[in-house]
């Protein structure tokens, strides 16, 4: 700004006429008078400018200062004031800012030793975690097939050949441990061998999965790479669960499954469906949009099955489910199964199925005799308390822990491993990868507990769960149904333990009458 208007009044004094000088001025050799300028300051190096401290600035201090003041207590920071000694920061009030409840004294005192100990062993008998795969989807270890010879016993005395499979089935069958079908199979096999469309219904943890699978398996032709049959279901697990029953048996028959549902890569799925699979399993949202983009050709399909049905209508996919009848071929096999079947349900198999053979095998008996079901009464603020209490007394091979929110299933899963136990929680909010990474670390048992929502309930389908604890009650009692159905799996023992609260009177009775038996109270803790 200073050269700028120094420049400017120059500009000016040659602009300006000079006034006539008389010869005596000119004599004397004086110079016409200037307006005085300002003398300008010349600019300093970067390393003459006063350091910068804080907000402000302050001229540089020199070391001794520095190292004095620091010895003081004193700093540029607090005004030269000394500064008090940090205290430790008291323990917040947990209560207060929504933080689990602190355990009892009894509780916190014996445990953490004891858990350490048996959490030592348990990682020995586990050996070393494996390697994140970068991103990549950790695929669970099929279990060893065992050999099977033809003309030995374990083939000739195996209870699924009377009811008509193929000679290579049953030997499938056999080389995964499958000796003597369930009730469900035995009446749902043969008829479905026919051909016609069926209604099923039977308790979860049945076999229905392999029930709907061997029928599939016996009509594949092994020669075309064509889709022939579409399984749809209304999560993500049981997608993978039963595209996973079905690669088991892969192995041996000789067959592509491909699994389809949301949060994976398209273009990876469209890939493979280019390289061909005769059974599709995949989630209603993700079909339909590889059917209207004509990714997925159905014109050789020959059957479609729509497993646990009630529970896609609960969700919203009755148009979704509608539109997927509809793309399929007229001449196709529909089998529908569920673990309940609403009037909705009877409605869409009249419309869309042709003369349906109903199979009701558990339309009377909803409650699964073979777990052992209790309720414990306790305060809302004391739960967690209650909770880890019962992982130590019954001390479960691997539990599942259902809460009614996201939120509070976080909070469980979190407090459940600061106190020791390997815990993991999982929900809708949890992005694809690390939901089947959980999935995969709790049924190779690296997971002992797993805090999860009903979004889980009707997609987990895991031997090892040996106790269900309804760590709040659900609001509808079809969904205590789902959730108890996790454990006692094919025929064995399970126990399932529901906690109620003073206010949660109304939803117990409820489940009761669902159940049309009473719940004995448990208070042993």
């Amino acid at each position: 700004m200073k050269i700028f208007s120094r420049f400017k009044g120059i500009l000016k004094s040659k602009e300006k006429p000079q006034p006539a000088v008389s010869s005596g001025e000119q004599s004397s050799g004086e110079k016409p008078q200037r307006k005085p300028q300002r003398p300008s300051q010349p600019r300093g190096k970067k390393g003459d400018r006063p350091r910068r401290r804080g907000k402000g600035r302050h001229p540089p201090r020199s070391r001794d200062t520095e190292s004095s003041d620091q010895a003081s207590g004193q700093t540029p920071e607090s005004g030269g004031k000394k500064e008090p000694e940090r205290k430790s920061r008291p323990k917040q009030d947990r209560k207060r800012h929504g933080k689990r409840e602190a355990l009892s004294a009894e509780f916190r005192g014996k445990a953490p030793s004891e858990r350490k100990a048996r959490g030592d062993r348990r990682k020995g008998r586990q050996g070393s975690k494996r390697k994140d795969l970068g991103g990549k989807v950790q695929q669970v270890e099929f279990p060893e097939l065992l050999p099977i010879d033809p003309s030995g016993e374990e083939f000739r005395n195996n209870g699924f050949r009377p009811l008509g499979l193929s000679d290579s089935i049953v030997t499938a069958l056999a080389a995964n441990r499958f000796r003597t079908p369930t009730d469900i199979q035995n009446a749902f096999i043969p008829v479905a061998l026919k051909g016609v469309d069926l209604l099923g219904q039977a308790k979860t943890g049945t076999g229905k999965t392999v029930a709907f699978l061997m029928p599939i398996f016996h009509r594949l032709d092994k020669s075309s790479s064509a889709v022939q049959a579409l399984i749809v279901v209304p999560t993500r697990e049981l997608c993978r669960q039963v595209s996973w029953e079905a690669t088991r048996f892969g192995r041996l028959l000789d067959f592509k499954v491909l699994s389809l549902y949301g949060g994976t890569s398209v273009n990876r799925e469209i890939e493979h469906l280019k390289k061909g699979a005769q059974i599709v399993v995949g989630t209603p949202g993700r079909l339909l949009d590889h059917i209207s983009k004509r990714n997925i050709k159905l014109s050789d399909l020959k059957t479609l099955v729509l497993d646990e049905a009630d529970r896609m209508f609960d969700i919203g996919f009755r148009q979704d489910i509608i539109k997927i009848i509809k793309a399929c071929p007229e001449q196709r096999q529909v089998m529908l199964l569920s673990a309940t079947l609403d009037k909705e349900v009877e409605n869409l198999s009249k419309q869309y199925m042709r003369n349906p053979v109903p199979l009701y095998l558990s339309r009377d008996e909803v409650s699964v005799e073979s777990i052992w079901q209790r309720y414990i009464p306790v305060a809302r603020h004391n739960k967690l308390n209650k909770l880890a209490r019962l992982l130590e007394n019954q001390k479960p091979t691997q539990s599942l822990i259902f809460t009614n929110t996201k939120r509070m299933s976080d909070s469980v899963a979190l407090s459940l491993s600061k106190l020791g136990f390997r815990t993991c929680c999982i929900h809708s909010d949890l992005t694809q990868n690390k939901r089947e990474r959980i999935m995969d670390n709790f049924r190779t048992g690296k997971i002992e507990h797993l805090v999860a929502t009903d979004v889980a309930a009707r997609g987990l389908d895991i031997t090892g769960i040996s106790h269900v604890i309804n760590y709040d009650i659900p609001e509808n009692p079809e969904d205590y149904l789902h959730r108890v159905g996790r454990t006692g799996r094919m025929g064995a023992a399970g126990k399932a333990f529901t906690f109620v609260s003073s206010n949660e009177g109304k939803q117990l009775t409820g489940v009761e009458k669902f159940l049309n038996r009473q719940l004995p109270e448990w208070n042993e803790l």
